[in-house]
């Protein structure tokens, strides 16, 4: 048996100011949550509790954040349905629509990303960043097309066009959050200890690099805050497929110790790289490796 509230929501206060509040229109910055690992009401606390869950989601492998988007939300397409007693029309949910244009949405692994959320979108909560405010569509359902445009001018870069739908009887609610900060994003920042540098010399005859002492790994991100937990990280090289053949380096994962493998004569210039668990957050160096006989 179904049990129905006689008693009406509670409208709260409308409230009025003297000098009308001004807010930068523009979506630039938006996040996919997974929603089994939500963000709770402490960390939507105050802004820099927002930042720093997010950041952690985005750390952890539970979420996912798209810096620096240019994109617009317009108007939800509202349904409606003929109205009770003396109310002539009776409003029913709204589907909302976002788009946005992302410039890093062509490369490889985040084409793959727009892929890959096509068929599980529904399983992340949703938010958007306009100019020093997030706004909280979680609790919705969401359904992400992105897909990478390719026009037929050369004086343009490609870009990839996104469409968010969900449908919710309500908008999303706007929150103060420092933005400025935000996109700064998070990275990894990677430097030798002394007196190793990043110009290297080695002989044809390969094998371990006898000057590596080691590496400095630091997790970069916008806030004044140290509480953002870097859970893992490991090495690799990157960089030409050609290059990294001709010096057969390997990396170890750990601590970064390179070892070549039957080095060719010449100078080449490849990429210490350090990539979290999840393969979202990195950072990389060059070094160049000159090869003698």
């Amino acid at each position: 048996m179904s049990v129905y509230s006689l008693v009406c929501p509670t409208i709260g206060c409308y409230q009025n100011y003297q000098c009308d509040p001004d807010f930068q229109n523009k979506i630039i910055a938006v996040a996919y949550v997974k929603k089994s690992a939500p963000l709770t009401s402490v960390d939507k606390g105050n802004p820099l509790s927002w930042q720093t869950a997010l950041l952690q989601r985005y750390m952890d492998g539970d979420g996912y954040l798209v810096f620096n988007t240019s994109g617009d939300k317009p108007k939800p397409d509202t349904a409606t349905t003929t109205g009770r007693g003396m109310q002539n029309t009776k409003v029913l949910a709204k589907t909302h629509t976002l788009n946005y244009m992302d410039q890093q949405g062509v490369v490889l692994s985040n084409v793959e990303f727009y892929n890959d959320i096509l068929g599980s979108s529904q399983n992340y909560d949703f938010y958007y960043f306009t100019p020093n405010r997030i706004w909280d569509a979680s609790g919705s359902y969401v359904t992400v097309i992105g897909d990478p445009v390719i026009t037929g001018e050369l004086n343009t870069y490609m870009m990839a066009e996104v469409v968010v739908t969900w449908v919710s009887k309500v908008n999303a609610l706007p929150y103060e959050f420092d933005t400025d900060q935000y996109l700064e994003g998070m990275y990894y920042s990677i430097t030798p200890t002394s007196p190793m540098t990043t110009s290297w010399s080695i002989t044809t005859a390969g094998g371990a690099y006898a000057s590596f002492t080691s590496w400095i790994v630091s997790l970069v991100y916008g806030i004044d805050d140290s509480s953002v937990i870097d859970s893992s990280h490991t090495f690799s090289a990157g960089g030409s497929a050609l290059v990294l053949n001709d010096l057969g380096v390997v990396l170890d994962p750990t601590t970064g110790a390179p070892t070549f493998t039957a080095p060719v004569e010449g100078e080449y210039t490849f990429d210490v790289v350090v990539q979290n668990e999840s393969g979202c957050i990195f950072g990389s160096i060059p070094v160049t490796v000159t090869v003698t006989p």
